[in-house]
C-alpha cells in the first residue's frame, strides 16, 4: 500500500510552508478536549488540529504506561513533565494533520499491557476506529503507539480504514511477538539506541523485516528514571528528530536506518 500523499497535495503543503513559514502554520493550530461515544461510553480525547488546510491525515495516538492522560474538560498546558506526549502535540502537527491523543477508557482508567490484548479492549478499539472514520471520512488514518501503547496501535492497525502503524519506543523486540497481531498495513518502528527502559535488542527477523529507525545517542544527560520524561525512552532532547523521521515516512514511505 502506498502511504504517500498525492504529488499535488505534497506540493501544496510545501508551497504553503514556504510562503508563510512555520509561524503562519502554528497560528492555525487548535487544541481541544472532546468527548467521544465509544462502545456506549463517553471517552475523552485531546484533538490538536492545524486548520491551515482541511484535515487529510489523522494520527490516532495511544499513550504508553497505563494509558491514562488524566484529561479534564480543557486542554492541559504542555510542560516538560509531559514527556514525549507533549512532543507529539508540538512537533507533529502541521497543516492538514489532526493529532488525536486518546485517554484511557472510562471503564479502565489504568490499562496494563495484559488488558490491552483482551477481547474487551479489542472491541473498544474497533469502535474507536469506526468513530474516527465517521469523524474524518476523507482523511488517512494512522495508528501511533508509544511504549505500551504499541499494543493498542497494533490492534487498531488491523481495523478497516487504518492505513499505517507507527511504533515509537514500543515494547516489542521479537518479530514473532509483533507478527502475531497480523498487521498487514505499512509499519514504522522508531527506537532510541540507548533506551534503557525497553532496550533495543531486536532479534534478527525484526531488524530484517521492519528495519527499525534507530535514534542515535548524542551524549546528553538523562534523568535517573529509565522510563521517565527525561529519558532516552522518551527521546528527550531529540523529539524533533523523531518527528522528522515520522513525517518523512508518512510523506514518502521511506525512513532512515539511523537518525540524530
Amino acid at each position: 500500500m502506498d502511504l504517500r500523499f498525492p504529488l499535488s497535495l505534497r506540493v501544496l503543503l510545501a508551497a504553503t510552508l514556504a510562503l508563510c513559514g512555520l509561524s503562519c502554520a502554528s497560528a492555525a493550530v487548535r487544541e481541544s478536549v472532546e468527548k467521544l461515544t465509544v462502545e456506549d461510553s463517553s471517552e475523552r480525547a485531546l484533538f490538536v488540529v492545524d486548520d491551515a488546510q482541511p484535515v487529510a491525515q489523522v494520527l490516532l495516538v495511544f499513550p504508553g504506561g497505563d494509558g491514562s492522560l488524566g484529561l479534564g474538560d480543557s486542554p492541559p498546558a504542555v510542560s516538560p513533565g509531559a514527556g514525549f506526549i507533549g512532543a507529539l502535540r508540538k512537533d507533529f502537527v502541521r497543516p492538514g494533520t489532526a493529532i488525536v491523543l486518546m485517554d484511557s477508557p472510562t471503564a479502565h482508567r489504568s490499562m496494563p499491557v495484559e488488558y490491552r490484548e483482551t477481547p474487551e479492549h479489542r472491541a473498544w478499539l474497533a469502535a474507536l476506529v469506526a468513530r474516527m472514520r465517521e469523524r474524518f471520512p476523507k482523511a488517512r488514518l494512522i495508528a501511533v503507539g508509544y511504549s505500551n501503547g504499541a499494543v493498542s496501535a497494533l490492534i487498531a492497525g488491523r481495523e478497516p480504514g487504518v492505513s499505517g502503524v507507527v511504533l515509537l519506543a514500543g515494547i516489542f523486540r521479537r518479530y514473532a511477538d509483533l507478527g502475531a497481531f497480523g498487521v498487514e498495513v505499512p509499519m514504522l518502528v522508531v527506537h532510541h539506541e540507548v533506551d534503557r527502559c525497553v532496550p533495543p535488542d531486536f532479534d534478527e527477523p525484526f531488524r530484517r523485516v521492519l528495519k527499525p529507525t534507530m535514534v542515535r545517542n548524542v551524549a546528553q544527560q538523562y534523568g535517573s528514571e529509565l522510563c521517565g520524561p527525561v529519558s532516552a525512552h522518551q527521546f528527550y532532547g531529540q523529539e524533533t528528530t523523531v518527528a522528522a523521521v515520522v513525517l518523512e515516512w508518512l510523506d514518502t514511505g521511506r525512513a532512515p536506518l539511523r537518525a540524530r
